[in-house]
């Protein structure tokens, strides 16, 4: 028969061991009786739960008990993790005093803890937790400020020949008529919201021959093309962020038109004709190009930030499906942010200072965007689907996708039209949890 001592087992906390012979628990709720005269049964107040604690003995056995006795004495105290033969493991407070048993002389080589420890969390109230979709919202916000505090100091058509404010108005028209035409489906049926946006559009587009001449009113009033309803719903903000996204490139897709230029024939073959010249024989370094080409990248960079400031607010207010999802949507917004700073790093300063710094907020956008997506992704599975060819048993498809078939069970749970384990269906995929 085996002894007393060949019977403890192995247990840990904070990584010292030691060896238990059994465990006590003590939990349940707190509660307060109240007797009254004339009532045969009490009343009884539940006070929630109370906190659970931990009680055994622990053994340190050996010629070198007394180092072992030692490190176990060092770590006794404040939180850890406690690892028990029949408890497992566990987070708790060591709970006040202890005591120390050792009796050389009869029990020569051991020493013998009698520990309580409690079960709890290291924060006894609660903590705040930061909006991570409200923070990336409110920079999106101050993106579109700074946006229009860019343009307004590099917009001007003052003393600029009359081609190049004419193209430049032109530009712009086209620019709010490619705004309105991404916009113009996603925000009809809206109610009120859908009457103030035509609104919007309808008084930008009637005011666009003044408004060009005033850069801040211009921008403000193209912001507003941007806006989103205030009880915009999940659905509603997928749909705003692909409107959105569709204008992220909206300066490469309009096109640009040089002006017509003379082609002077070979001589002897026929008299001069003007037509729509060959870009690449146009002088495109002459002052006044480069004046167009500040006006068109100023009038684009506004439309494109603003689209992607848009785009961050959408996505703030929708539903992440997947991880997969979540990580397409942070590739999205760092490419597009990247891109846009990088185009504006090789542009010539303007000669207006802005009151805002467009670069600092476009990277304060990207960072409250990349967290806000990251923290709203961390309990998301990534998933895909597999359609087995056959009827085959669950664990055959497990072990067909990760190579054992200790997956079998959490594929049933994912995949509930599987009748039976047995006979897994073909031709109907199956849900999947991916683990690469």
């Amino acid at each position: 028969m085996a002894t007393w001592l060949e019977q403890l087992k192995p247990a840990s906390f904070r990584n010292v061991p030691f060896q238990v012979d059994g465990i006590e628990h003590q939990a349940g709720d707190n509660v307060v009786l109240r007797e009254y005269p004339f009532q045969d049964l009490p009343t009884v107040f539940r006070m929630g739960e109370a906190a659970e604690e931990i009680k055994f003995s622990a053994y340190v056995i050996g010629d070198d008990y007394q180092e072992q006795r030692d490190r176990l004495r060092e770590v006794l105290t404040g939180e850890g993790v406690l690892i028990h033969p029949t408890a497992g493991s566990l987070r708790v407070f060591v709970a006040g005093k202890y005591a120390i048993k050792e009796n050389p002389a009869a029990e020569g080589g051991i020493a013998r803890f009698d520990l309580t420890f409690v079960r709890a969390e290291v924060r006894r109230y609660p903590a705040g937790v930061t909006n991570t979709a409200q923070t990336a919202a409110a920079k999106a916000g101050q993106a579109k400020a700074a946006s229009v505090d860019a343009f307004a100091s590099a917009y001007s058509l003052d003393g600029k020949p009359g081609w190049v404010a004419d193209r430049a108005v032109a530009r712009v028209t086209e620019s709010v008529s490619a705004v309105w035409a991404g916009m113009s489906n996603v925000t009809r049926d809206l109610g009120d919201f859908t009457n103030m946006a035509i609104g919007n559009y309808q008084a930008l587009r009637d005011g666009l021959g003044g408004l060009v001449r005033q850069p801040r009113l211009l921008a403000s009033a193209i912001s507003n093309l941007f806006s989103l309803p205030a009880d915009i719903s999940a659905a509603s903000s997928r749909d705003f962020a692909a409107a959105f996204s569709g204008l992220f490139d909206m300066g490469a897709k309009l096109p640009q038109k040089d002006f017509e230029v003379s082609i002077v024939p070979a001589e002897g073959a026929g008299p001069v004709m003007y037509g729509a010249g060959d870009a690449t024989s146009l002088d495109r370094n002459t002052p006044a190009r480069m004046q167009l080409a500040a006006l068109t990248d100023a009038g684009d960079q506004l439309v494109e930030s603003l689209a992607l400031a848009g785009w961050v607010q959408a996505i703030a207010s929708a539903e992440l499906s997947s991880y997969d999802d979540a990580l397409a949507l942070r590739t999205q917004v760092h490419a597009q942010a990247t891109r846009l700073m990088l185009r504006a790093s090789t542009r010539e300063a303007s000669g207006a200072v802005p009151e805002s710094s467009w670069h600092d907020a476009m990277m304060a956008l990207l960072t409250a965007s990349l967290a806000d997506i990251r923290d709203r992704s961390r309990d998301l599975v990534r998933l895909t689907t597999y359609t087995p060819a056959g009827w085959m048993p669950v664990w055959l498809v497990s072990y067909k996708l990760f190579g054992t078939a200790a997956h079998a069970d959490e594929i049933l749970a994912m995949n509930p039209h599987i009748e039976h384990p047995l006979l897994v269906p073909p031709g109907k995929p199956l849900r999947i949890m991916r683990r690469d």
